[in-house]
């Protein structure tokens, strides 16, 4: 029984929890609940309460057990109760007020707030679009940036008011650790120890900050040497700590733990207080990438392709053509053989993967083909296309991200687009939720959803039987980051034949594949390969058939 929670086994999702702080505030609890059932239970025989009256509902059976007892020995018993009372609480108030990391009972105070403040004011978790890089309150603008802005988080007093409110808001109970990808498959990443270390951090730090300490722009210490000096050695050792870092450097976050991360968004979406863990994780990343240039070695070529090439494999721009060869129909290419989309319905946005991965190219072609056969006229840009910057913005490069978006943007505004259809749902989530931080609105769907509307409408009808059962993979930027659970399983019920089986983590629990967070460009060195584990999982119900509905987890898979 090694997944018992009170065996704090790498199974459980307690490991790594305060437990005497989660048993101090559930006896705190009880002991508060038993005095108030007792001491109605003496109100009631001090009243001389014969018969059963809904005033005394759960306390009845003390009533009459009290009733034998004296009106002194009540009134005392009252007095000795309620002290009891009265000395519990004093002693939670205490014990909290001088244990400021007590996430298991601060939480209680601050949940709320942490609620209510989250970034997306509909309620859902703070999935799709990143959040641009901030600094003094403000998005940095690239084009000009201030001498004092800050790229990324460097140290903890960078974070947001909203960051430190969700250090101090976890509760500790491990649901985010239980769902994550990286954990479950042996690496250092636990979202849980991850928010609870920044967060011890934070408050050892507090007194070096409210000394009036920290670096300026120019790296210089703000604190006079005497007044540094005056601090305690315990909280001068917290001040030299860097944020990111080895453990013989003293570091507050592993590096391996910050790059171990696939933004695949589990534990946002499990969080019940909403803290937004992948912003924070990509809030240091960038500074690690822009500041320090310090990232994964095999992450680099992938950076420099993307910048001298416009894709992240470093493939000539006419590769992107290739697909369309032996089609027995002309797909029009915006600016050769048609000028602007105004002609077309849809701009089919293919992507780097879609054009360039072999595996990827087949279901562009057959979902060409299938617009081609449903009357939708399409074109696409070709040439003129460059990656929408999703891998540059997930490792950290906020600076390549808005260089590659700007252009394509401008691409697309010359283009004349409107409605854009994409089979990649990183490109799908990148120009859909994260252009329009740019001002690049356009009405994006992802072929799945298309498809979907285009059988639902008459015009697409799935004839030819594919005998076996099926399973779905949720891509994660598809299914978590943006909902899109039903079209893909739809289209699925409507061939016939088809018999369909679901992982037992499956939509909004769904397993990521590896590939998110630019780890398709990086190795996994520590543990089990997240694939694997995903791709075990997917056997486990005996498919005859693996599919999904994403180029990424299609290389993956």
């Amino acid at each position: 029984q090694a997944s018992h929670p009170r065996r704090a086994g790498r199974k459980s999702r307690f490991a790594g929890s305060n437990f005497w702080q989660a048993y101090y505030v559930e006896w705190t609890i009880v002991g508060v609940a038993v005095c108030i059932l007792v001491l109605r239970g003496l109100e009631g025989a001090l009243a001389g309460v014969e018969d059963y009256s809904a005033h005394f509902a759960l306390s009845y059976p003390l009533v009459r057990a009290f009733a034998g007892l004296s009106r002194g020995a009540v009134e005392n018993a009252i007095y000795g109760v309620a002290a009891a009372k009265i000395v519990i609480s004093m002693a939670w108030f205490i014990t909290i007020g001088l244990n400021a990391t007590m996430g298991v009972a601060w939480h209680r105070f601050t949940a709320f707030f942490n609620i209510f403040f989250q970034r997306n004011a509909g309620g859902e978790p703070a999935l799709g679009a990143l959040q641009p890089i901030m600094s003094g309150g403000k998005p940095v603008d690239f084009e000009d940036p201030g001498e004092e802005d800050l790229f990324g988080v460097g140290a903890v007093e960078h974070f947001t008011w909203k960051g430190l409110l969700d250090f101090a808001t976890c509760t500790e109970c491990g649901r985010c650790q239980s769902q994550c990808p990286a954990w479950n498959t042996g690496k250092p990443l636990s979202p849980k120890l991850l928010i609870t270390g920044l967060r011890d951090h934070a408050f050892a730090k507090a007194p070096y900050l409210l000394a009036g300490g920290g670096r300026d722009a120019a790296g210089e210490e703000k604190l006079a040497p005497q007044a540094y000096a005056a601090l305690p050695e315990a909280v001068r050792a917290e001040a030299e700590r860097p944020l990111v870092g080895t453990a013989a450097e003293g570091g507050v976050i592993d590096p391996e733990v910050l790059w171990s991360c696939t933004t695949c968004g589990a534990c946002v979406e499990q969080c019940p207080v909403d803290i937004e863990h992948v912003d924070h994780i990509i809030d240091m990343r960038r500074y690690q990438v822009l500041i320090e240039s310090a990232f994964p070695s095999e992450a680099g070529v992938m950076l420099k392709n993307l910048e001298n090439r416009g894709n992240p494999w470093g493939m000539a721009e006419t590769r992107r053509l290739d697909w369309t060869e032996g089609l027995d129909f002309e797909v029009p290419v915006v600016g050769d053989t048609i000028e602007d989309l105004s002609e077309v319905e849809y701009l089919y946005w293919v992507g780097c993967a879609g054009a360039l991965e072999d595996r990827a190219k087949k279901t562009t072609r057959a979902f060409a083909e299938l617009l081609h056969i449903a009357g939708v006229k399409f074109a696409i840009l070709g040439p003129g296309e460059a990656c929408t910057g999703d891998p540059a913005r997930r490792l950290g490069n906020e600076f390549l991200f808005h260089m590659l978006a700007s252009a394509n943007i401008e691409t697309l505004t010359q283009a004349k687009a409107t409605k854009i259809v994409a089979t990649c749902p990183h490109c799908f989530n990148t120009l859909a939720n994260e252009y329009p931080q740019l001002g690049g609105r356009f009405e994006v769907i992802h072929h799945t959803q298309l498809l979907d509307r285009l059988v639902a409408e008459g015009r697409l009808t799935p004839l030819t039987p594919i005998e076996g059962t099926i399973t779905y993979h949720d891509p994660c930027y598809l299914g978590r980051h943006n909902r899109v659970y039903t079209p893909p399983r739809e289209i699925l019920a409507r061939v016939p034949g088809v018999r369909t089986t679901e992982m037992h983590r499956c939509r909004e629990r769904g397993f990521c594949c590896g590939a998110g967070g630019a780890r398709m460009w990086m190795e996994e060195r520590i543990g089990k390969r997240i694939n694997t584990e995903r791709v075990e999982e997917a056997l486990s119900v005996h498919p005859d058939t693996v599919s999904t509905a994403c180029p990424f987890c299609l290389v993956m898979l």
